[in-house]
């Protein structure tokens, strides 16, 4: 079966390089998936989780959006921020989250401020709940 090369990078350093069968991703329009041979696309990513499948296993990182290229059996993923279990605790997060929610209280809803902070909100909230789901 053929595989997909796929590669997730921040402007600091490659995140993750490795072959596999399956790439999810969180599309603007909502989550899809790629299978090797795909027809070549590039898409808008949003905040949310990549997933990449391989031999009965999964690796899980949580983005804040970028974009997908896929070509030739190859994904390229390009983010901004990248989150795993290597790069931030689960304290930091719920600090964060704390942090952000007060923030969020002192915005005026319906505004490019609110909007703004909210979608920081949503970001850690992948985090809590994709990478430390199940932890206490």
């Amino acid at each position: 079966m053929d595989k997909i090369h796929c590669s997730i990078v921040t402007p600091e350093r490659i995140i993750a390089s490795k072959e596999v069968d399956q790439v999810i991703a969180p599309g603007v329009s909502g989550e899809f998936g790629i299978l090797a041979n795909h027809m070549p696309f590039i898409s808008i990513l949003d905040i949310g989780t990549i997933k990449l499948l391989y031999e009965n296993a999964q690796d899980k990182y949580v983005i804040g959006g970028g974009y997908l290229e896929f070509d030739n059996n190859t994904a390229n993923i390009l983010c901004d921020e990248v989150f795993t279990k290597d790069n931030i605790t689960k304290e930091e997060t719920l600090k964060m989250i704390s942090k952000i929610e007060s923030r969020l209280k002192e915005e005026k809803p319906n505004t490019p401020e609110y909007t703004s902070v909210y979608k920081e909100l949503e970001k850690y909230k992948y985090v809590i709940n994709i990478l430390f789901e199940g932890e206490k």
